[in-house]
């Protein structure tokens, strides 16, 4: 039923339990899993260019290294689990890079924060998009 499972992570504590569900749900199905990291753009480069922000060049490294670390703490869970999995680090709209990989699996396993009121509206939900647009199941973890 389930043999490819996206699960994508930002590192925080609720994509962090997801990881783990999404691992041990792998295991228990003999799925593999596709580990996900999306970098967000730090300017939208039509307004300001990289170029024109002094720091951006250390900025966009140290977004890249945070998401390296993620997936090597997913990928050292995996592996501590015998899951079969690979990772990507991709740069774009999270919820809309996202759904556009669950197109090529079979089920989305992600974290959401669950904020609702005002935080919620400001800081908006990635899982609540992803739910919005994915072609295929999405099954929400909340974090603790």
């Amino acid at each position: 039923m389930y043999r490819h499972i996206l699960i994508p992570t930002d590192g925080s504590g609720p994509s962090e339990a997801a990881v783990k569900a999404g691992l041990e749900l792998a295991k228990s199905l003999g799925a593999e899993a596709t580990l996900l990291y999306v970098m967000e753009p730090v300017v939208p480069r039509i307004l300001i260019g990289p170029e024109s922000i002094p720091y951006y060049p250390a900025l966009a490294r140290d977004l890249e290294a945070a998401g390296q670390k993620a997936l090597e703490r997913a990928e050292e869970f995996a592996r501590y689990l015998g899951v079969p999995a690979r990772s990507e680090l991709k740069e774009g709209n999270p919820a809309q890079v996202i759904a556009e990989e669950a197109a090529r699996h079979d089920l989305v396993v992600m974290g959401t924060h669950g904020r609702t009121g005002l935080d919620r509206l400001l800081l908006g939900s990635v899982a609540q998009r992803v739910l919005q647009r994915s072609p295929k199941p999405v099954l929400v973890v909340r974090g603790s």
